[in-house]
């Protein structure tokens, strides 16, 4: 049903028992916390009295969406309202952030999510306020209501009384049918930067006497992605006997500082195996949340890879790229693993086995000396000839491997056509041609960016390297780009029965379709 609900006043943490976020829940518009662009717009409405009957407030939880819809209530109804700010101080403004004042009414579109509700609601809204000016509806996580209750919004919001505003809020806004939103002024809320974020918990600090060290604070601007709510929520649970150490705040979140993102980092540049693994078993018997150091180790992966393309250190970035790849498909596979570390160490010993690397500066230029010195061709040993051992078999098939032919791959273009499970995947890859072999990467040339597009989907990439795989024995990476193709490769697999061939048809491209999608004509 329809409750009602108001804002935390200000004041001691001790004296009104509440979170810290309730106590400090923002009381005017310059105390909104990274939303500048929704808090300006909005107060410059209020100045003018133009204030729109229905808005639409969108964005990543703890983000102030329901603490702007209730600092919009009280701007409208506060009869000593100056600069679209409220006073605080008339009754109606305590009634509000008291929770006490009839006229503001908030529903839980959660709990509430039925046609009744809004039936009552409609019934209700023409009644006229009982102390306010105007009466304020927030419908919180409006995009769980049900299509039957938003048929009955939509009516309401098409004609609403003069004395109403509704609000709407939401997290998943592409929920929301189109009728709606174009009858709202849509506001989208950002996620709050960590130095906004930090600024705010050292204020916080300060005005409960709580001892808090600055790397903490970074740590759980960090850990709340962007919601303030959740960053104010850390604080106040990790604050022991007033004081919220650096060490606690890691060791109860399972995070791992800066040196280990580092040394991590450090063992794949030396393509360091037992260096890098280790240091993943240690935090997992730390009891560090290894996901969320994946999710912060690919932070700092990308931000390595921008400082070496800044340097014009291209090779290292495009090495660091491959390191970003396997954590990314690592942090993929974490949340359904059997064993917590095992994504991790797999991409580790991917990323290791590379063995090149990462150039720290570009070699120095040759002396005139050595420019002067005759070039030795490829063949001529660069020190005296001494008799080598040959390599170990499986170092030569590791080779071998690593760099397949490209008439193997032609010779097998059909097999691996008739391993690819999906019907979508096969028939783009077989309208591709062979462009050539480029370390690990397969080049495909495509006549068209619509089968380019659907063989590099990410399902459909997994499927074709996997047949790749179990044909040829090797692992490659699919890479593609749409160019001018005489016609695409001959893979049909041997049990589809050719037809005679048709000359160009709209039939034709009916029937391709049709075996793409595994659909018949009608």
């Amino acid at each position: 049903m329809i409750v009602g609900f108001g804002f935390a006043t200000m004041g001691s943490l001790n004296d009104f028992s509440m979170s810290l976020y309730r106590t400090y829940r923002p009381q005017t518009f310059a105390h909104l916390v990274g939303q500048n662009h929704v808090s300006q717009t909005i107060s410059n409405a209020l100045k003018l009295d133009r204030v729109n009957h229905a808005y639409l407030f969108t964005g990543p939880r703890g983000t102030g969406k329901t603490s702007t819809a209730r600092l919009l209530a009280k701007a409208i109804n506060c009869p000593e309202v100056k600069e679209s700010e409220p006073c605080n101080a008339c009754d109606i403004c305590q009634e509000i952030s008291e929770g006490r004042l009839i006229d503001i009414i908030e529903i839980d579109a959660a709990s509430n999510r039925g046609i009744d509700e809004i039936r009552d609601l409609r019934e209700k809204i023409n009644f006229a306020p009982t102390r306010a000016k105007a009466k304020v509806y927030i419908i919180d996580e409006v995009h769980m209501l049900t299509k039957e209750a938003f048929n009955a919004l939509l009516k309401t919001l098409e004609e609403p009384p003069s004395h109403v505003y509704f609000v709407l809020a939401t997290t998943e806004v592409h929920k929301i049918p189109e009728t709606i939103l174009s009858r709202c002024q849509r506001f989208d809320f950002k996620r709050i930067d960590d130095k906004a974020i930090i600024g705010r918990l050292q204020y916080i600090a300060e005005q409960e006497k709580i001892q808090v060290e600055e790397k903490a604070l970074e740590v759980i601007a960090h850990h709340a992605e962007g919601g303030l709510r959740d960053a104010i929520g850390l604080l106040e649970q990790l604050t022991t006997d007033s004081t919220c150490s650096y060490e606690n705040v890691c060791s109860v979140l399972g995070v791992s500082g800066i040196e280990s993102l580092e040394k991590l980092y450090g063992f794949l540049e030396k393509s360091d195996t037992q260096g890098a693994l280790k240091e993943i078993h240690d935090l997992y018997m730390e009891g560090h949340d290894l996901a969320y150091f994946n999710k912060r180790f690919l932070e700092f992966l990308r931000k390595r890879m921008l400082q070496s393309i800044e340097e014009n250190q291209n090779q290292g970035a495009t090495r660091i790229l491959g390191f970003i790849e396997r954590f990314q498909e690592a942090y993929d596979h974490s949340r359904y693993a059997t064993i917590p570390q095992l994504p991790l160490e797999i991409a580790i010993i991917q990323s290791c086995s590379d063995g090149t690397p990462i150039p720290q500066e570009a070699p120095p230029a040759p002396t005139e000396a050595e420019q002067e010195r005759p070039h030795k061709s490829l063949s001529e040993p660069v020190s005296p000839p001494t008799q080598q051992q040959p390599a170990p078999p499986e170092m030569m098939e590791s080779a071998e491997k690593k760099s397949p032919e490209i008439g193997t791959v032609e010779k097998q273009w059909t097999r691996i056509a008739e391993h690819i499970k999906s019907p979508i995947a096969r028939r783009s890859f077989q309208q591709s041609s062979l462009l050539g072999i480029d370390g690990i990467t397969l080049l495909l040339a495509f006549a068209t960016q619509f089968h380019l597009e659907k063989t590099m989907e990410k399902s459909n990439r997994n499927d074709i390297e996997h047949a790749i795989s179990e044909v040829l024995g090797f692992d490659l990476k699919l890479r593609g780009e749409v160019r001018k193709i005489e016609a695409p490769a001959k893979t049909e697999i041997p049990e589809v029965e050719e037809k005679a061939e048709e000359s160009p048809s709209e039939g034709n491209l009916a029937k391709e379709v049709m075996d793409m999608f595994q659909g018949e004509l009608a």
